[in-house]
């Protein structure tokens, strides 16, 4: 588990970059198309990871304002405190989890706006690098919604992570099309 910016920083870039790799040529009826009425379709997934990343560079940054200024988001001791974000989710999801209404998916715009929507998260993740620079990492903390109060070592563990989750959804939804 790597407590620098840096090295956090890029395992991300990384994940985002498997996404985009995969799915780079689909036509828009391809990214449109479902398993099932229960499953996303990849631009859905697309569309999710946008809008949980955005949603989760505001509250790094907000929490990063606040400790900055002298009154953190989030103060005491966490139970989360040193734990790689995988141990995290172990304890904390179920199989399949709801995404919050921020992060859900409206079904808008085709996959290959979603993926360039994605590909402009990494503008989001260097400007985070301004906001974070000279603080505690472990004491930037903000609660998530489904594993409680997260630092920004574990919410960018937790991006990589959730990439790579979503990364597998992708392929499988291909590898169906395929088929």
């Amino acid at each position: 588990m790597s407590t620098e910016l840096g090295p956090l920083l890029e395992q991300v870039r990384e994940a985002r970059a498997r996404v985009l790799e995969e799915v780079v040529g689909l036509s828009a009826e391809d990214g449109a198309w479902k398993f099932d009425d229960s499953s996303w379709s990849i631009q859905e997934i697309l569309e999710h990871l946008v809008l949980a990343e955005r949603g989760g560079f505001d509250l790094i940054c907000t929490a990063a304002r606040r400790l900055r200024s002298g009154d953190p988001v989030w103060s005491g001791t966490s139970e989360n405190a040193g734990l790689p974000i995988e141990t995290v989710i172990a304890r904390t999801w179920r199989e399949r989890e709801e995404a919050p209404d921020s992060a859900t998916p409206t079904g808008s715009w085709d996959v290959g706006i979603w993926a360039s929507h994605l590909r402009n998260c990494d503008d989001l993740l260097s400007d985070l690098r301004p906001a974070l620079i000279g603080l505690p990492l472990s004491e930037v903390i903000y609660q998530h919604f489904l594993c409680g109060p997260l630092s920004a070592i574990q919410r960018l563990e937790f991006l990589r992570f959730h990439l790579d989750r979503h990364l597998l959804q992708v392929q499988r939804a291909k590898q169906a099309l395929n088929t």
